[in-house]
């Protein structure tokens, strides 16, 4: 029941009041400065679809009339909606003020009812929606349209996303933090903040961005890793700029480490891209997307669990394995140093294994910035490399096949240092001391992970037959141990290939001989 004073109150607000009332919100109390929902849904709740990125979409849910809106929607029970929301004119400052978090509400209320064309109607045609779980942002209507209507459907109907908290409502812009429960219970790693922004003139919805809690958690140990990359990407950057202004004919140029000399122009051969190539090269990463990522348990004998029903504590592990990069951790702990906490318990055949296979796409790296100078493409190498650290060949293949389809150009512009500490990978596509340090840093990490898979935490692991028999227990038993050593055997590919792109007078064991013969030729 709305008492006629409330409904009154109502009709004073032209804007916000139809929004509201087209979504079926019903006023009731006055806001404070923040509030908390409850984490458990309450039988007034309402559900608000939602989907786990990267693993599967969720259904939404909304406890004490919060609802959470989100990118991409599920399949949802019966839609209630609880006396409690609040009223336009509890969220505006003035009658003729919007409110973005009402007209959020709205547009969720209506994908709730499985209505895309009434939630559209409170999205601006400009729209832009930033979820960083996705490449590229959606822009415009048209896109937001196809992702609501492609979200709309196989959604698990034990997932349910709940409120944390949301700034007070009344502004063009609202924010809201939230996470996922399954079964009860909060999901690992499912924690996630949102911002929104409407229109002032329309009140519809103009800009929004999504921002998911990250599965591994390096603690102080990221910072450590800033500090070391922080050097690196600003040289790239600045190397970047300096090349955009010599091309633009604004600056008489300098490298990236030390003054230049002069800007001289490179002519190289042009050659279109390679389609077929390209088509194969994307065949085979959806393949290698499908069959281990994707496909469903049991397909094809395959075992364990695909990314979007992966079991809790498969993720636990692949998030201790993360946490035990390159052995930083463990290697502090024997040394009786635990500033950066204790490392999580992992198998030792397992961590070898995640390593040795982080170790080789470690030492990609200068083959890849090489080439990209030499071919003179525009694509995001290092980028994509470091997504590949810890996606391997799921971001690999696809790369490949735009390296295949971009072709070479017909000229590029290159600065002539006076200084020999610049990264010749990036200047002149040649071996420098980039790639020295990756190829003993790689080799030495590889070497590591071998001792580490065959005589680390014997009391775990046991002697060496039984690290043999784990090892193949693994390749029938887990499909994450299972695809790294399928990325083992396609870096192996990559290597030889990439080698003799670079040197075709190289050595065959520098292209041949997997892991090592890498290793080797970086820094011979």
């Amino acid at each position: 029941h709305v008492p006629p004073r409330l409904l009154s109150r109502i009709s004073q607000l032209p804007t916000m009041s139809s929004l509201a009332l087209a979504a079926g919100v019903v006023p009731a109390r006055a806001p404070g400065a923040a509030r908390r929902a409850s984490r458990a849904p309450s039988p007034a709740s309402r559900a608000v679809p939602f989907r786990r990125p990267s693993t599967s979409a969720v259904r939404l849910g909304r406890a004490s009339a919060m609802a959470k809106p989100a990118p991409a929607f599920g399949r949802a029970r019966t839609l209630r909606v609880n006396a409690s929301v609040r009223t336009p004119a509890a969220l505006a400052a003035s009658s003729n003020e919007v409110s973005a978090e009402v007209t959020v509400r709205a547009m969720y209320d209506a994908i709730n009812r499985r209505d895309v064309e009434a939630a559209l109607a409170f999205v601006d045609e400009n729209v832009l929606y930033e979820d960083f779980n996705f490449p590229t942002p959606f822009k415009g209507i048209a896109a937001v349209r196809k992702l609501f209507e492609q979200s709309c459907d196989g959604i698990p109907d034990d997932m349910l996303f709940i409120i944390d908290e949301c700034t007070d409502g009344g502004g063009l812009g609202v924010g809201m933090t939230w996470f996922v429960q399954l079964e009860g219970e909060p999901f690992p790693n499912a924690r996630g903040a949102s911002f929104y922004k409407v229109d002032a003139v329309s009140g519809k919805l103009i800009y929004a961005r999504d921002v998911v809690e990250p599965p591994a958690k390096l603690g102080d140990l990221s910072f450590s890793i800033i500090r070391a990359v922080a050097p690196l990407v600003k040289k790239q950057l600045k190397a970047q700029r300096e090349k955009r202004e010599a091309e633009e004919g604004t600056t008489g140029g300098s490298s990236v480490q030390g003054t230049t000399k002069s800007v001289s122009s490179v002519s190289t051969k042009t050659t279109p891209g390679d389609p077929l190539a390209a088509a194969g090269l994307y065949a085979l990463g959806g393949l290698y997307w499908f069959v281990l990522l994707l496909s469903p348990v049991g397909w094809q004998g395959l075992p364990g669990e695909p990314a979007w029903a992966v079991a809790p504590e498969t993720l636990a592990e692949v998030v201790a394995e993360s946490t035990n990069f390159f052995f930083v951790l463990p290697l502090l702990n024997n040394f009786g140093i635990d500033l950066l906490g204790q490392a999580p318990a992992v198998h030792p055949v397992t961590l070898g294994v995640f390593n040795f296979a982080e170790a080789f796409i470690f030492m990609l790296l200068p083959l890849l910035l090489m080439d990209k100078t030499r071919r003179g493409h525009d694509l995001p190498t290092t980028k994509i490399w470091s997504v590949a650290m810890f996606l391997t060949n799921a971001a690999m293949l696809p790369y490949f096949a735009q390296r295949a389809a971009a072709g070479t150009t017909g000229q590029k512009t290159l600065g002539e240092t006076e200084k020999t500490g610049s990264f010749l990978e990036t200047t002149t596509g040649q071996k420098g001391l980039l790639s020295k340090a990756f190829g003993v840093g790689g080799l030495g990490i590889g070497a590591l992970s071998v001792w580490w898979a065959l005589n680390a935490v014997p009391e775990v692991g046991g002697d060496f037959s039984t690290r043999v028999q784990y090892l193949g227990g693994l390749m029938s038993s887990d499909r994450v141990s299972l695809a790294f050593v399928v990325d083992i055997v396609l870096f192996s590919v990559w290597q030889a290939y990439m080698i003799n792109s670079l040197d075709k007078e190289a050595p065959a064991a520098c292209k041949y001989v997997p892991f090592v013969g890498l290793g080797a030729w970086l820094v011979l």
